[in-house]
């Protein structure tokens, strides 16, 4: 094998690299802070409120990344996923929380809180045999936070926090992506897997309801960010959702 062809981005881990490198922005070059119209920004304060709890979610992020890695220690592409999601995750808290600041929003985020939230949910790990539908809740998560950064940014009344929101967005569509090739890569490896995924995705819990309770949405049955829940999960399985409902309500009927 020649060099070339050892750099060929045919790993999950190079192609998950190389797309988070495609995708990068910077907080400091790219989002035109100068330019916020706080008088417009404020003119959302539902759109603020769902942003400062957004915030929470993101700084959440270390905590429930890093169950996920020790709970994959045997999987370098998983290491690697979860490693360049920390750091985007990261960015977007960053970013977020400077956007509130910026325009003295209240009240205000403090460390002590963002603390008290890893705290509360220090002593949560993933269990053996939980791996698969922590990723499913990760991949969905996700899928879903791709959704609400956009449908937010699209009611922003400040260009600067919808040009914010639109670069999150995109990050989110990358990270769902990814936590769904580890999940296809453990399909592949075992098939017995496809049940626990459907499972997982009926049963689905946004992991930022660890964070602060109630997750926000900006779009209340937002039909298109539900019908591609079920469809990520279809390309999975090659199950329906709706199916294996019927086939999970049948079997519980004959017990």
């Amino acid at each position: 094998m020649t060099i070339t062809e050892r750099q060929t981005p045919t790993s999950l881990y190079v192609r998950s690299a190389v797309a988070a490198d495609r995708g990068a922005w910077s907080v400091e070059r790219d989002i035109k802070w100068q330019e916020i119209n706080r008088e417009r920004a404020h003119a959302r304060p539902d759109v603020l409120a769902s942003l400062r709890d957004a915030a929470l979610i993101e700084s959440y992020h270390p905590l429930n990344l890093s169950r996920l890695l020790r709970a994959t220690l045997d999987d370098i592409d998983a290491g690697v996923i979860f490693s360049l999601e920390l750091y985007e995750g990261f960015k977007h808290f960053y970013s977020i929380r400077r956007y509130l600041d910026a325009i003295e929003y209240e009240p205000t985020i403090t460390d002590e809180e963002l603390v008290g939230i890893r705290a509360a949910q220090a002593e949560i790990e993933v269990l053996p045999g939980e791996l698969v539908p922590r990723l499913v809740e990760f991949m969905l998560s996700e899928h879903l936070a791709h959704y609400f950064f956009r449908r937010l940014g699209e009611q922003s009344e400040d260009h600067v926090l919808a040009d914010l929101l639109s670069r999150i967005a995109s990050d989110e569509v990358r990270h769902a992506q990814s936590a769904s090739d580890l999940i296809a890569k453990r399909i592949a490896a075992d098939p017995a897997a496809i049940s626990q995924v459907l499972d997982a995705a009926l049963d689905f819990h946004h992991f930022g309801e660890q964070a602060i309770g109630t997750v926000p949405v900006a779009q209340p049955g937002d039909a298109i960010a539900i019908q591609t829940f079920a469809k990520r999960i279809e390309r999975l399985c090659g199950i329906r959702l709706v199916d294996h409902i019927k086939n999970r309500n049948l079997n519980r009927s004959a017990l």
